[in-house]
């Protein structure tokens, strides 16, 4: 499992999105010209990408393609996440509390990914309803 920071998991999503492959994911990075990311997402600099990647391109193809844990994520990050990797919106398939969200209704698929990416701080747990929620431990 590889553990990465909330800004890295951002950057993932954003390019997992752009349908490139991983072997062209890799050669831009390899070359150190993200201009064409850039030019698709402005608002993205990838710079965080680029530092996963400087850990090693095993360790950052794990994450690419999901396989990572966000060392701290705040509740603001937990809905970000929520909404950019599983168009899950707050009042439609979750109920947004201060202390963190519940009724989260999704397929056992997100519910399997966001378990593993979720920090060590939050639990994700089975309502009797069916549903989900996620609070600070």
């Amino acid at each position: 499992m590889t553990i990465i920071n909330l800004m890295q998991a951002y950057e993932l999503d954003k390019l997992s999105k752009l349908d490139f492959t991983d072997e062209e994911i890799v050669h831009t990075l390899q070359t150190g010209d993200l201009s064409v990311w850039q030019e698709k997402v402005p608002n993205y600099e990838f710079s965080e990408t680029m530092a996963l990647y400087q850990e090693g391109e095993q360790f950052f193809l794990d994450a690419l393609h999901g396989n990572y844990r966000i060392k701290y994520v705040t509740l603001p990050g937990i809905q970000r996440l929520l909404y950019i990797r599983f168009q899950l919106e707050e009042g439609k398939d979750y109920q947004l509390l201060e202390t963190g969200i519940q009724h989260l209704t999704c397929n056992d698929e997100t519910i399997e990914k966001l378990q593993l990416m979720l920090s060590t701080n939050w639990s994700l747990a089975k309502q009797v309803d069916g549903t989900y929620s996620i609070f600070v431990k």
